[in-house]
């Protein structure tokens, strides 16, 4: 987390001497919106938005940023899970953030907004009033209240007036398409997030709402208008600069090793040990043990997210029908049953989640992920399998 009082003395200037009354005053604040290019750190993956004000008679150059944290805070993980994580607002010396960003070969974008004096001076009044200790910290809602939408919204509460977006991204995309979007180089983040969000982020949402990534709220506002009272439109953006070029090699998408390749593989796998299990006529039970404890595994984290956590989209989540921590209990009972040669009787009972599940994916409200139709259908290959031999067995 940055030190507040390493630029505590330039907010101090910064704020004495936007409260001047004379015109040469309030003539030297300029107010940009900053956008950084997404990192490689996944923390990074969706880019950053901040403030830039700068006084150019006292020359002063202050970056405030509504994305910091303090991961050495107790319980930090535990308190992220359930959606109670608070972040706070930040500020410090421009150079700084253009530095640390330099080093990371992050491409840094700017685009200076066409406030008057009067809005630039309070945005930066209310922008001091959020930073006083106890206005600081907010609670992080990643889709709904997040840094970005906190830049936003702090803007238009110092326009006179209204800011007319132009609804550049399209109607029709909802937000997993854009974290998928987003994620495209990175398969197994995207899979992961895929599994965990549930029917909330497949629905039709306006563009306000996209504007939760950087990239959108930076398209947005390009194109955007302020709409005086009187009816007045003028551009929303007047000045685009690129502070720093993104030196970081593109990432490539790739197919081996990627979720898709693993279950692809899983199910070939699933099928080709079924048909050797009808010739041989015996179950192949380390294989079933490690499937659902890695099923149930990834199920008490879906589970865990579902019932207790504050996060967004993580309680439509019909994924939990199959992913909780049920197959844990179950991986037990088919290494019980086969070592004291029972009947499994809960294999129909399996099986019938399964394929009930798998029948009704392409019909539920929630998008799943190709590779999570390959997982899902090596689960019922399977299934089959224990409920082919349990049927059979004396």
């Amino acid at each position: 987390m940055m030190l507040i009082s390493q630029v505590m003395s330039a907010q101090d200037k910064l704020s004495s001497d936007s409260t001047e009354t004379s015109t040469e005053r309030l003539d030297s604040i300029e107010v940009s919106l900053v956008t950084c290019t997404p990192g490689r750190d996944m923390y990074a993956k969706f880019g950053h938005t901040a403030l830039r004000v700068r006084n150019y008679t006292i020359d002063k150059d202050i970056v405030f940023n509504y994305g910091c944290f303090d991961y050495n805070s107790n319980n930090f993980v535990l308190k992220f899970l359930l959606g109670q994580t608070d972040y706070l607002l930040d500020a410090e010396p421009f150079d700084y953030l253009k530095y640390r960003y330099s080093l990371q070969g992050n491409g840094v974008t700017e685009q200076v907004l066409n406030l008057t004096q009067p809005e630039a001076n309070k945005l930066l009044i209310l922008l001091l009033e959020n930073l006083r200790p106890e206005n600081q910290e907010y609670r992080y809602n990643w889709l709904y209240d997040n840094c970005t939408e906190r830049a936003r919204d702090v803007i238009e509460k110092a326009v006179d007036g209204e800011i007319e977006y132009a609804n550049v991204i399209d109607d029709n995309v909802t937000v997993r398409e854009m974290l998928r979007n987003t994620l495209k180089t990175s398969p197994w983040i995207s899979f992961g997030i895929d599994m965990i969000l549930g029917d909330e982020i497949d629905k039709k949402v306006d563009a306000r709402v996209k504007m939760f990534l950087p990239t959108a709220l930076k398209d947005e506002s390009d194109q955007a208008y302020i709409v005086r009272d009187g009816g007045e439109k003028i551009s929303y953006v007047i000045g685009r600069d690129t502070i720093l070029e993104d030196m970081n090699e593109p990432e490539e998408a790739y197919v081996v090793g990627s979720p898709l390749f693993v279950f692809i593989l899983l199910l070939i796998c699933t099928i080709w040990v079924f048909a050797e299990e009808l010739k041989r006529k015996r179950l192949t039970i380390a294989l079933d043990v490690v499937i659902h404890m890695c099923q149930g595994a990834a199920g008490l984290l879906v589970a865990f997210l579902f019932f207790f956590s504050e996060h967004p989209a993580v309680d439509s989540n019909w994924l939990v029908i199959i992913f909780n921590p049920i197959p844990l209990l179950y991986a037990g009972w088919v290494l019980y049953c086969h070592k004291k040669k029972r009947k499994n009787y809960l294999s129909y009972v399996n099986l019938a989640v399964i394929a009930g599940f798998l029948a009704t994916m392409a019909f539920c409200p929630q998008s799943f992920n190709l590779a999570m139709w390959l997982l899902v259908s090596s689960l019922l290959v399977r299934a089959l399998s224990h409920a082919h031999f349990a049927y059979h067995s004396k």
